[in-house]
């Protein structure tokens, strides 16, 4: 038997949380895919103008990365019943989340010094619309990993959200990596072929 409690048993049928996490990641991803062709439409006008490089989302990435690789070990320590570990773990993944969104905040404070404020240019207004809006919903997933704090949750009730939980934070690491890559990788002669307009005969 292992330390922390006895393994938690998973039941064989999905349940509601399940299925609703399952939608809720469908809007979400439906919604940033509408933005992001939004993104390279607007690119492809002419009066886009590129943003610098911002090395820092690289620092971020990772730290987003870590939070993710953390949370899954919480998730599956609760799973094998390691409870103190699980919780130790979910403590860490919870503040390399918020060190995110820090990194986040320090970032939009940069670029505005900078004076790459959000009404600058159309390249700077989604600068701040995709990376806010991405913010804020993991900003969601720290709430609901807020939630699994109390002590008189069930062990298996907690086995359960926190798996979820990474569940929802996976899917973010992904959207932010479809993101960043867009940031970082897309240009207006990308986005002007991609879009049929400004190409030569």
């Amino acid at each position: 038997m292992p330390p922390g409690g006895a393994p938690v048993a998973q039941p064989r049928r999905r349940e509601a949380s399940q299925i609703a996490l399952w939608w809720l990641m469908g809007v979400i991803g439906m919604l940033f895919s509408l933005m992001l062709v939004a993104y390279v439409m607007r690119m492809s006008l002419g009066d886009w103008r590129a943003l610098p490089p911002v090395n820092a989302l690289w620092f971020n990435t990772g730290i987003l990365a870590a939070a993710c690789i953390v949370m899954q070990s919480s998730a599956s320590q609760a799973r094998r019943g390691e409870l103190r570990r699980s919780r130790r773990e979910w403590l860490l993944a919870g503040a390399f989340a918020l060190a995110f969104v820090a990194g986040q905040l320090w970032v939009w404070r940069d670029l505005s010094a900078q004076r790459y404020d959000v009404s600058g240019n159309p390249a700077n207004s989604f600068f701040f619309l995709l990376t806010g809006l991405h913010a804020l919903h993991l900003l969601g997933g720290v709430v609901a990993w807020a939630l699994l704090a109390p002590h008189r949750m069930t062990h298996a009730t907690r086995a359960r959200r926190l798996s979820l939980t990474a569940q929802y934070w996976h899917f973010l690491f992904a959207l932010w990596v479809v993101l960043f890559a867009a940031i970082v990788n897309l240009t207006p002669e990308i986005a002007q072929r991609l879009c049929g307009t400004g190409v030569g005969p």
